[in-house]
């Protein structure tokens, strides 16, 4: 019996020495360490300067950074995941990368990770692994095309400002109409976190910093300011799908024989469902024919002696036809959406007057753009969640009727 006693006290030593010893060479020296979450297990702090033999490199960090480990144990507790993030301030998140060769089998993206192995104890071993995460960002989409455009652009640009991988497993009309490549139709979205925005078009800081776990964003995300930063890739997801192209060129390659040397302005008139009283209630604001009277002055204004052709779609033509007498005016036919929008977005400039559509139509052209200033009303509900610079690029021209 005292033998037995003797053995079980040396192999407790034995134990929490090797346990003591695991966590004194997990670290990061000028640092403090967070663990924060033990997955299905509760709660599993663990604070303190601590050495990197483990990492077999140390981390460049300063005293600005914080450290965030995250570990995660197998079913056996033999394994160790440490998910570790630092971020020198509030807006500057990143994932550190740490060495490793294997995959975190309970990521639901099988994210890329790193691990190092070392025997903690001569009497038992356990491979522990650093894995820096990618942490991933996705959507939900709202509305028609133009709404869509918006959801999806935030999302990528939000994504890319703090590190993340944007990814969609839906694409709504976006993949009937462009070449988008961040999808994938298998991840599994169920257990990440909803972060919602508080306004439809107003510029929310918490969006450019979330936590750094894998996040659901939601809203209508009306904002260019948060992806302006990652423009050229949105031009390059916004490629329209050769049939759609093909017909554009063709329409524009027909305008452009007939009006050699003419500078072509596409113009959008957007009205339908605008001109009902529950969306003018709301705060919905229809451009008039004195608008687009103005807009067309101050485009020859800004393109003097050029010869200028106002390319018009609508999806009310007839008003167009009634209301929008100029003779350098040629109407398109009725089309469906995605031919309207890749003609539009091919001219020079453009005039637009209210909605995402005309919107997209203009950021895509790149070129000048006058827009219709009253498209939400002061004073209204929708007013209040809606900010003019925050919704419009200021270097867009904006004119009242």
């Amino acid at each position: 019996m005292r033998k037995c006693y003797f053995f079980f006290v040396c192999g407790c030593v034995i134990v929490n020495l090797g346990v003591y010893q695991f966590f004194q060479d997990l670290s990061v020296t000028d640092g403090q360490t967070d663990i924060l979450h033990k997955p299905n297990n509760g709660f599993f702090p663990l604070r303190g300067p601590l050495k990197t033999p483990l990492l077999n490199e140390k981390l460049q960090l300063s005293k600005s950074h914080v450290v965030k480990f995250m570990l995660s144990f197998d079913s056996n507790n033999t394994q160790i995941d440490l998910h570790v993030y630092a971020n020198s301030s509030a807006n500057n998140e990143r994932a550190l990368t740490l060495p490793s060769s294997t995959q975190n089998p309970n990521n639901s993206l099988a994210n890329e990770s790193s691990s190092s192995t070392r025997t903690t104890t001569a009497q038992q071993s356990a491979t522990s692994r650093a894995i820096a995460t990618k942490l991933y960002l996705t959507t939900w989409f709202m509305g028609r095309l133009g709404n869509q455009m918006f959801i999806y652009a935030s999302m990528v640009g939000l994504a890319r400002a703090q590190n993340r991988v944007p990814v969609i497993n839906s694409g709504g009309d976006l993949v009937n109409t462009f070449q988008i490549t961040n999808l994938n139709e298998n991840i599994n979205t169920n257990r990440w976190k909803w972060v919602s925005e508080s306004a439809f078009a107003i510029f929310e800081s918490k969006l450019m910093n979330l936590p750094p776990i894998n996040i659901i964003v939601t809203g209508y995300l009306q904002c260019w300011r948060y992806f302006q930063h990652a423009q050229d890739e949105i031009r390059r997801e916004f490629t329209f799908v050769p049939s759609i192209q093909k017909e554009a060129d063709a329409v524009l390659a027909s305008c452009r024989s007939k009006l050699q040397n003419h500078v072509i302005v596409g113009v959008h008139v957007r009205r339908g469902d605008l001109v009902l009283s529950r969306n003018k209630r709301l705060g919905y604001g229809v451009a008039k024919a004195s608008y687009f009277v103005k807009a067309f002055a101050k485009m020859r204004s800004l393109l003097p002696n050029q010869n200028i052709t106002f390319l018009v779609a609508s999806d009310d033509l007839t008003w167009c036809i009634d209301n929008i007498n100029d003779t350098s005016v040629t109407f398109l036919p009725k089309m469906d959406a995605g031919s309207h929008f890749a003609i539009l977005s091919s001219c020079d400039h453009v005039i637009l007057s209210s909605g995402t559509f005309g919107w997209w139509i203009a950021w895509l052209a790149n070129g000048t753009t006058i827009y219709y200033k009253d498209h939400i009303r002061k004073n209204t509900p929708l007013y209040f969640t809606y900010k003019d610079s925050d919704y419009y690029p200021p270097w867009w021209i904006g004119l009242r009727n």
